[in-house]
């Protein structure tokens, strides 16, 4: 089975990280979405606690098909690194051939990855460029990725997702409604 994995912090996760994995499966490129959010994203200072992420994750995917919450990563309660997951799930499900979505921040940001000329050989990219002045890091380009332009293009992201949500904005129209209950129930992000 084809499995596309989709790493993140996901704090909080949104519809712009809904909307390229559904359609990374319509257009058939991977059978299964496995969210794999990272406990401690090591090229941030801090995140929001795992078990809120996490919950908010649950929520998001909660009925939605072929979507699923891997916790490879929360359950070590550790800083991992992708080329280790990636390595780890490729050694525990060795039947299934595994991808890896990347968007965004990340993208613009692989190149500080940890061992990622490595990682570049060892899982095939589906890059998913919101903006067309996303460019594919020459590491992942030259390993032919697949390149998918969502049907939402948006400057969505968890960052001003929060910022946002500091400064007392509307933010309804980026986040699934329930996450942005869940989000309010809790107080996430100073949301009062």
């Amino acid at each position: 089975m084809k499995i596309g994995l989709f790493g993140g912090s996901f704090d909080p996760i949104h519809l712009g990280h809904l909307v390229a994995a559904q359609q990374v499966l319509d257009e058939k490129l991977c059978e299964k979405i496995w969210f794999l959010p990272c406990y401690q994203n090591p090229l941030k200072k801090k995140s929001t606690e795992t078990k809120h992420r996490k919950k908010m994750l649950e929520i998001a995917i909660k009925n939605e098909k072929g979507f699923e919450l891997n916790e490879t990563e929360l359950k070590e309660k550790k800083t991992n690194y992708t080329i280790e997951t990636v390595r780890k799930l490729k050694k525990l499900f060795s039947e299934h051939e595994f991808y890896f979505i990347i968007a965004g921040k990340a993208l613009k940001e692989f190149n500080k990855w940890k061992k990622y000329d490595e990682l570049a050989k060892e899982i095939k990219f589906i890059v998913v460029s919101f903006q067309h002045s996303d460019k594919i890091p020459k590491k992942i380009g030259k390993f032919n990725p697949i390149k998918l332009n969502p049907t939402l293009s948006s400057n969505i992201s968890s960052t001003l997702i929060r910022k946002g949500i500091k400064e007392k904005k509307d933010v309804s129209v980026f986040l699934p409604k329930k996450v942005l209950d869940y989000i309010k129930e809790n107080k996430l992000y100073e949301f009062k």
